[in-house]
């Protein structure tokens, strides 16, 4: 396939990515003004004749179910708590009445369908190979047009040889965008539950860590194996016993991870709703070859 094609492909998919962001989930509680939902609709028509006229075909996903995939990749350890996401996405749909999609296999950053998805999610406990210069522009570009990535280091250590790798990957994929501290007033943590502390399988560190783009926090990192205080076995008992805190503290990791991924959903609709802007501007910025 000719490649200018399969980037102009890439970035359709992107761009429906930022545009379905706004008004993809069907939330009870949650109803935007007419004005936003008519500026949605009016927004993607024009997308959609915009593709039509220079023929590219669009692929559509199903989006009125959240599936979060896991990222795979060499070397390492990818996939340490196998049920984590399925386990998040039951405490998603039973709290919030999203539907979900589980069971999902890992993916690829290089899989064709990684623009179909929203969020995903990379987990770890070991050192990984660097992903490849055509990866990191895959992931750079998804995360840039509206995709969401969480990170989690399931080692339970401060200085994992996994967190060494992330902050090597971080570093090669925004170059000019530093990783810091989340502060507290951050939607994140108001997104759904109102939260005044972070959580995980064992507290690591007392804060989360984040990559900002225009406004929009595109990627965040938890050293707290928020993966092992979700995870289930097939009898739905928990995995792992917490380290320090009990069953209060897993409640907390279990509704940090339904705020990070209300957050990745609908951005700052409390705040100020400024995800629309952004989109905007963005595909002001970004236009098609």
């Amino acid at each position: 396939m000719d490649c200018s094609l399969t980037y102009s492909m890439e970035r359709r998919q992107s761009f429906i990515i930022a545009i379905e962001n706004v008004s993809r989930w069907r939330l009870k509680n949650f109803r935007p003004p007419l004005i936003l939902n008519l500026m949605v609709s009016l927004f993607k028509l024009m997308i959609s004749l915009l593709f039509f006229k220079i023929g590219i075909a669009t692929a559509h996903a199903d989006y009125s179910s959240l599936s979060i995939p896991q990222i795979k990749y060499e070397d390492g350890h990818s996939n340490p708590h196998p049920t984590a996401i399925d386990s998040l996405l039951g405490q998603i749909e039973r709290r919030t009445s999203i539907e979900t999609d589980r069971g999902l296999p890992q993916v690829a950053l290089s899989h064709p369908n990684l623009y179909q998805y929203p969020f995903i999610y990379m987990a770890g406990s070991e050192e990984f190979r660097m992903f490849s210069t055509n990866e990191l522009q895959r992931l750079r570009n998804y995360l840039s047009y509206g995709g969401f990535l969480l990170i989690d280091d399931n080692s339970s250590n401060a200085n994992s040889k996994f967190d060494i790798s992330v902050r090597k990957m971080i570093g090669a994929l925004f170059p000019q965008v530093f990783l810091k501290k989340i502060s507290r007033d951050h939607s994140i943590f108001r997104s759904f539950y109102l939260i005044d502390r972070v959580s995980g399988r064992k507290q690591v560190n007392s804060y989360l860590e984040g990559i900002n783009i225009k406004g929009r926090t595109v990627l965040i990192y938890s050293t707290n194996d928020l993966g092992g205080a979700w995870a289930r076995d097939k009898l739905g008992q928990w995995t792992h016993s917490i380290i320090g805190g009990g069953s209060r503290q897993r409640q907390l990791a279990i509704r940090l991870g339904v705020n990070i991924v209300m957050y990745a959903l609908t951005l700052d609709y409390k705040k100020d709703m400024v995800h629309l802007p952004i989109i905007l501007e963005r595909l002001k910025r970004h236009q098609l070859p």
